[in-house]
């Protein structure tokens, strides 16, 4: 097969021309309301332009929507502006609260409805509010990524549709486009207005995962996909719902591409039916406590999650951090590797998010740039804005965005994006880069945590002929269970769930074995799975499943290269695999059954099927008869800090519970059991073999300051600190000089490479798949051997410049 195309564009280029007729036109007169809306920009059109519009459309088909600074919005549609903060600290938390509630109601009414596992069971799909002009006051607790979303669609729809076709009081809305607000084409959006004495107050938005949306692979997820066209068709805002009437014709339009239209049918009215609910408890709340006041909670919600994020944010170094890695698996048969970045400049109380260097788009992993932009905010979310309500105003007040088009995470149409792969790498490398941002605040990193499960989340799509012949496709959402990585403080959490929904539960086996043509083998944990470190990562599990009295049903092996782990660890932590798909054919799995047996883990299953291997990477149709059997290994959590740190006692804990295995204990945690001298001298000497089989600092730095626990930490082992009248990092726990501070500590760090498939059996030999090695590479402080921090790379990788001031 030939290799992926590449997209050439680089830079996302704006729409300067936001109010004139044509490009080079003067604008016409504009009028800005500035006030009273919640920091956004209002701008109307006093004599709007068709011909303005379509072009500022078809460039964000292009290019993707990022919501302006300013809206260009006809001037016929009437806003509801008024506010009234004159309200005491009870009232305004008893707003606060029904608001957060409504939006539990309106997921609740939605799971009661939808006939979906994947919204039922996998609670993939998110709720919320959000003011007149778009800005989203609060969310639910499930797929949180959605949260990016919900104003760009919003805001698109005011700038686009509220001139030609207008938006109007019972109107309702339908859209999946990723260049305007979505994940890939599966996760659709529906939301409509909410007026008040006939002008527009807020909008209520609710968008989940519709299991079967067509394209050439069931399920939709389409791993071969090198453009849009073999995905899945997708819709702009469209109007689902006019005057307070369903549009057949729409409803028609949008079902007939699946290969289950009743269901898609459903899912529909599971979304209309949860706009319903929300709608008349809003009005409820308005009814008893006035539209103002209501309107008042709403923007001082976001008035304090700004004020809150901006403080904390003040509060912190003014410095530059940086993430790059590796990613794989373009598409089936393309096994190189692409760098993905992320930078974080952070400056007073605002911070600047670029993708500059990520490389351009090519195959099925990419994601459009709304989606870039939704996963920052899901990254940063839950640590630096934990306690905010989750209002994605507030957050994304302080934070700007320079993005680079054509690039993996901020690909132009028609670049194909249904995998969802490019907004989980996203995802995950803004979790990460923010817990290492935060690391180094005492208070603040107690929030931050390691990688955590879905960082190479797996597609497992299936679909066929199930016994009664009836046509299915769903997905297993095992994957979606494995632990969460290690905190600053504590260890992760055993099949914690994913950073991108905290509200979801482990999905149910006899639910799924009811719905589809499987049965679970086993479901089991794997209790040294977690990634070692100070503080440990939760551990994963593995699942087995078989097919069941069909021969015309198949599973699929897709996502990201396996070997290729994006599970970084932070401070000196290990890395969490990638996990595993393991298939086997024609097995002898029913003779077992019916000799009362069961391969009841990973170890006997292989005993029974030693033919077994390592399913083909992104293919979508592995078979899984009654004599096939296959296995998803999920994602661990990465470990957080240096191992060598780790508390004895916990060491041995580990051991009594099989959490790490005795060779572990002793060569990674250098734990001697029931002898606290002997692990000092143990720990004593392994340091002194990193120093000494580690290579020596690429730019050796001299001199020493005192350490101290109140120098100013960029991460948590590095300090800013002034040697000789200059700006230096210096290791805080010897106070060892590592460079200046206008380039990197690591250059004066000693290196430790590490061999990946060294780490344990779990990890997948990245030389098998790719053709390259990979290894583990940590950052020792020269004068005390202390594991700083570590990336993963290419053995010949020179250091990147991960934090600068």
């Amino acid at each position: 097969m030939d290799a992926p195309t590449r997209t050439n564009d680089r830079r996302i280029p704006p729409h300067h021309d936001r109010g004139s007729s044509r490009a080079g036109t003067a604008p016409r007169r504009l009028r800005q309301h500035r006030a009273h809306l919640g920091g956004s920009i209002m701008t109307i059109v006093e004599r709007p332009s068709l011909g303005n519009e379509r072009a500022r459309r078809r460039h964000s088909f292009k290019y993707g929507y990022i919501p302006p600074d300013s809206l260009v919005i006809d001037p016929s549609l009437p806003f509801h502006v008024e506010e009234d903060r004159t309200f005491d600290v009870i009232t305004e938390e008893v707003v606060r609260s029904k608001l957060w509630n409504l939006n539990s109601d309106h997921g609740e009414t939605i799971r009661r409805v939808s006939g979906s596992n994947i919204v039922v069971e996998g609670y993939d799909f998110n709720c919320a509010i959000a003011t007149e002009l778009g800005d989203a006051v609060t969310f639910s607790t499930f797929s949180m990524f959605f949260a990016g979303f919900a104003d760009e669609v919003i805001k698109w729809t005011l700038e686009h549709r509220s001139m030609n076709v207008g938006i109007r009081d019972g109107d309702l809305f339908l859209q999946d486009d990723p260049w305007v607000g979505s994940n890939h084409q599966m996760d659709t959006a529906v939301f409509g207005p909410v007026f008040v004495d006939g002008k527009l107050f807020a909008w209520i938005f609710n968008c989940i995962h519709q299991r079967e949306v067509g394209g050439a692979q069931p399920g939709g997820m389409v791993q071969d996909a090198v453009d849009v066209y073999t995905e899945p068709t997708f819709m702009p805002p469209i109007k689902l719902v006019e005057g307070g009437v369903m549009r057949e014709d729409v409803v028609d339009a949008w079902t007939r591409r699946s290969r289950l239209p009743e269901l898609m049918t459903l899912e529909l009215n599971s979304q209309v039916a949860g706009y319903n609910t929300a709608r008349r408890r809003f009005f409820e709340i308005i009814d008893r406590y006035g539209a103002a006041t209501v309107k008042g909670v709403m923007r001082k919600m976001i008035d304090d999650t700004s004020s809150t994020v901006g403080a904390r944010l003040r509060g912190l170094p003014d410095a530059t951090w940086r993430d790059e890695r590796y990613v794989a698996g373009a598409t089936q048969h393309d096994r190189r590797l692409y760098r993905v970045c992320m930078t974080f400049d952070k400056r007073g109380d605002r911070l600047l998010v670029s993708n500059e260097g990520t490389d351009p788009a090519v195959g099925s992993f990419n994601t459009a740039p709304g989606v870039f932009r939704a996963a920052v905010l899901n990254g940063l979310l839950p640590t630096i804005a934990y306690d905010q309500y989750l209002c994605a105003a507030g957050v994304l007040r302080q934070i700007d965005f320079d993005l680079t088009a054509g690039a993996i995470t901020t690909a132009s149409h028609p670049s194909a994006v249904s995998t969802s792969m490019g907004s989980l790498i996203a995802i995950n490398q803004a979790h990460c880069l923010g817990g290492k941002m935060l690391s180094g605040d005492a208070e603040l990193a107690r929030h931050a945590f390691a990688t955590t499960s879905g960082h190479s989340l797996s597609n497992n799509s299936m679909f066929g002929i199930d016994q009664y012949g009836n046509r299915y496709a769903d997905t297993t959402l095992d994957t979606l269970a494995g632990g969460i990585g290690a905190f600053s403080h504590r260890d992760g959490i055993d099949f914690g769930g994913r950073i991108t929904g905290v509200g979801g539960k482990f999905s149910d086996v006899e639910r799924f074995e009811q719905v589809i043509p499987f049965l679970f083998v086993y479901r089991r944990e794997l209790p040294y799975s977690g990634g070692h470190g100070r503080w440990r990562g939760g551990v994963t599990l593995a699942t087995a499943w078989v097919g069941h009295k069909t021969a015309e049903s198949f599973i699929g092996s897709g996502g990201l290269l396996k070997s290729v782990t994006t599970g970084l660890g932070l401070c000196g932590g290990y890395p969490a695999t990638s996990g595993h798909h393991w298939h086997a054919t024609d097995t002898d799995i029913q003779e077992w059954f019916r000799e009362g047996r069961v391969p009841g883990d990973p170890v006997e299953l292989r005993k029974m099927a030693p033919e077994g291997d390592l399913a083909p990477p992104k293919k979508y149709d592995n078979r899984l008869g009654i004599d096939d059997v296959f296995e998803l290994v999920a994602n661990p959590g990465a470990g957080w800090g240096d191992p060598l740190e780790r508390d004895p006692a916990l060491v041995e804990l580990d051991l009594l519970e099989g959490r790490v295995r005795a060779n572990e204990a002793q060569e990674i945690y250098g734990v001697i059991v029931g002898d606290l001298a002997a692990t000092m001298a143990r720990r004593d000497d392994l340091r002194r073999q990193r120093l000494a089989d580690s290579r020596a600092p690429r730019l050796p730095a001299s001199g020493a300051v005192a350490p101290g626990d109140r120098a100013i930490r960029v991460i948590e082992g590095v300090a800013l600190a002034t040697i000789d009248g200059i700006a230096m990092f210096a290791c805080v726990a010897c106070g060892h000089a590592l460079g200046v501070a206008s380039t990197t500590y690591r250059l004066g760090c000693r290196e430790l490479d590490l061999d990946l498939t060294d780490i344990s059996e779990l990890f997948t030999s990245p030389l098998r798949e790719t053709g390259e090695q990979l290894v583990f590479r940590r950052y020792l402080c020269p004068g005390c051997g202390r594991a700083l921090d570590g990336n993963v790379c290419r053995p010949d990788d020179e250091p990147f410049c991960d934090v600068k001031v």
